[in-house]
């Protein structure tokens, strides 16, 4: 069966009807969460840190005593630092002991994503889960569970305190785009000129529709490059471009992206989380001459 495609909106995209947003139940950490352990090991860390300075003075003391010779007082300071110093290392033991499971299964899991679903929520930010990775217009994170990191667009950052990582979520938000539409676009017909010629030449222009993905193949031909650059940060670039309306390139060949409506093979087209939570679908690209 040939496949069919149609285009629509200003661009020329096609929207997919509108999904529920992943499921994010507005609840407090259960217990065992990563946000409720460090929370517990900060708040102990502080109450040690109080004991320790009053441990150290009585070691000021005993080296007070120790200068002058007052037997009876040093022996008295020394009963008293050894049973401070002993208490200090038990509630040591209990604070290591919140860190008591293995982080990386449980970053590889569900339970992870799902509290930085939940974290966002209670504070206000928006974020979704799509093909492996977290978006939050216009971020990607990447879960990398065996370096106990993520990666928050190709940006490795170890701070996984969900709360935290959510702040910086936001302060990444707010940051000005360093996509270039223009140089993205002209890179995209560069792909596709070069795709459509092996074609036949005289298709060029002419408005013929090629897969995304077949131009993505093309520009991370190198091994290296498809994971230095994924298909999930390839199809948010191309949303980007679309939502910015930057549909015209410099020699005068104008965009347009295509959703089909026949093909159903999902490894054929990019599905991105548009601003807004809702799934858009892209299939392909065409140029046509203007002007």
């Amino acid at each position: 069966m040939s496949e069919s495609y149609d285009s629509e909106s200003s661009t020329g995209v096609l929207d997919a009807v509108e999904t529920s947003t992943p499921p994010q139940e507005s609840a407090q950490h259960k217990a065992g969460s990563l946000e409720q352990a460090l929370a517990e090991i900060e708040a102990e860390a502080g109450d040690l840190v109080k004991t320790t300075k009053q441990v150290m003075a009585s070691f000021k003391k005993i080296k007070d005593a120790a200068k002058v010779g007052d037997l009876v007082k040093l022996r008295k300071l020394l009963d008293e630092g050894k049973s401070a110093t002993l208490e200090l290392g038990c509630d040591f033991l209990k604070t290591q002991e919140r860190l008591n499971f293995d982080e990386s299964s449980y970053l590889a899991g569900k339970d992870f994503r799902q509290e930085l679903l939940t974290t966002a929520q209670q504070m206000g930010v928006n974020l979704y889960e799509h093909d492996g990775y977290l978006f939050s217009y216009p971020v990607l994170l990447k879960i990398l569970h065996k370096e106990r990191a993520v990666s928050i667009d190709r940006m490795r950052e170890s701070r996984l305190r969900p709360s935290v990582l959510v702040k910086r979520l936001k302060e990444v938000q707010n940051k000005p785009l360093r996509f270039k539409p223009q140089t993205f676009l002209e890179m995209l017909y560069t792909a596709y000129s070069i795709v459509v010629a092996g074609r036949g030449k005289h298709l060029i222009g002419k408005g013929t529709v090629i897969p995304l993905l077949e131009l993505y193949q093309l520009l991370t031909l190198l091994p290296w490059q498809a994971s230095e650059y994924t298909r999930q940060e390839f199809g948010r670039d191309v949303y980007l471009l679309d939502k910015s309306g930057t549909i015209t390139t410099k020699n005068h060949h104008r965009a347009n992206f295509h959703a089909s409506t026949g093909v159903r093979d999902v490894s054929k087209t990019l599905t991105v989380i548009a601003q807004g939570g809702r799934e858009k679908t892209y299939y392909g690209i065409s140029f046509v001459k203007v002007g």
